[in-house]
Parts: structure tokens; C-alpha cells; sequence
């Protein structure tokens, strides 16, 4: 019996892996510009990861993921420059690494609603508009743009990698892009002072992300 069971399961995961290079080898993917042309797209949240990092004591990275992502993309074919981006963040949408359920459960909490952190109670949404976009090389740029976090809005500057378009049938042939972005900002800028003895005062944040046409 125990020798069935283990024939199944290998014969359910040789058809998932068959299956998954399959799908795969119908996704059309490219490093390039020029099978965009000026459209709208959406953020794509399956395939959305912000991690924002402090240094704790000076000598690791504490990291926190957020979950609650969406956004848009207006895209100008004819100069790219003129491109225009928003981000919305759910500032109740984050997670950590915390070992004990009921200690992770409460921290996030404070993280997310407290007055020393996010406040997201008063302040729910963290938004991220962008102001200018500068091209550094073929596939590379600096994003500026207003964030706005706590009722604060300062500018912040990320540099952008764009990572390329793909397109498979399971979206309906619709296109995607795809893109990473890191920068740093200042917490103190935003009024997050708390901790200051522990942890540093520059947050570094890291993006990956699709963004995707909307069904039509």
C-alpha cells in the first residue's frame, strides 16, 4: 500500500513539473522596449514584492514585508521618460519574522497601527506618485517621486531596472512588465523617531514587480 502511495505521489509531481514546462514554453518573454507601445497597465499583486529594511544594532538587516500592494502604470511609448507611476500601500498589510504566533500577531499590530510606526489607523494608505524619471542606460533609470507616509510627503528617488515584457495564454495574451526598484529615505523624515537606539534611522526598500494590461 505504502508503495502505491508513493507511485501516485511521483506520478502526481511528474505531471505538475510536465505541465509547468509546458506552460512555461508557451511564455513569451524579451528584454526590450519595442514590443510596447503606449498603454495603461495594472499591478499585478501575485507578483508584487516591497521589503522595506532598517539596521537593527548595527549589524544585520530587519526586514518587513508588505502584502497590500496595488498600482498603475501609464506607459509613453514615444518617450519613455514621460512614463507615470503610483503606488498605493495597505499599511495594515505587513509581516514579519517573528518566531511565537501570539508575540508576531501583537507586534504587527503595533507596527502597523501604532503611533511610533505607521499609524495606520489614522493614516491607512502609503502612497507613492512619481514626479520624474530620468533614463541611465538601456535598461536602467533613477524613479523621483512624492511619498507619502503618515500625513508626511517627501520626495524619494529609487533606481529602476526594467526587467522586460512577457506574454502567456493564461493572461489571455495580455502584456506584461516587469521592473525592480531600490532606494533609501530617512524614517525621521516621516516623523518615525521610536527606537532610534536600536535601529537606524535610514530604511532601504526593495521592489519587484509585474505590471499587466487590463482585460479588456
Amino acid at each position: 500500500m505504502l508503495v502505491r502511495s508513493c507511485y501516485q505521489s511521483r506520478v502526481k509531481w511528474v505531471a505538475a513539473g510536465l505541465c509547468s514546462v509546458l506552460l512555461a514554453g508557451c511564455v513569451t518573454t524579451e528584454q526590450s522596449l519595442a514590443p510596447i507601445d503606449t498603454s495603461n497597465f495594472e499591478l499585478e499583486p501575485t507578483h508584487a514584492f516591497l521589503t522595506a529594511k532598517v539596521r537593527h544594532f548595527g549589524i544585520s538587516d530587519y526586514s518587513i514585508d508588505f502584502n497590500g500592494l496595488s498600482g498603475q502604470l501609464d506607459f509613453d511609448a514615444d518617450d519613455p521618460v514621460q512614463s507615470a507611476v503610483s503606488i498605493q500601500i495597505d499599511a495594515a498589510a505587513l509581516e514579519t519574522n517573528f518566531p511565537d504566533p501570539e508575540g508576531k500577531a501583537e507586534w504587527e499590530t503595533e507596527l502597523a497601527t501604532g503611533g511610533r510606526f505607521l499609524d495606520g489607523e489614522n493614516f491607512p494608505t502609503v502612497t507613492f506618485v512619481s514626479t520624474r524619471i530620468e533614463q541611465t542606460g538601456a535598461f536602467t533609470g533613477t524613479l523621483t517621486g512624492d511619498l507619502n507616509l503618515r500625513g508626511v510627503t517627501r520626495p524619494v528617488t529609487l533606481d529602476v531596472m526594467f526587467n522586460g515584457t512577457a506574454t502567456s495564454p493564461l493572461d489571455g495574451g495580455r502584456r506584461r512588465v516587469g521592473f525592480n526598484a531600490n532606494g533609501t529615505f530617512n524614517r525621521s523624515d516621516f516623523g518615525m523617531g521610536a527606537l532610534s537606539q536600536f535601529v537606524s534611522d535610514e530604511v532601504r526598500v526593495e521592489f519587484s514587480g509585474e505590471f499587466i494590461e487590463p482585460a479588456r
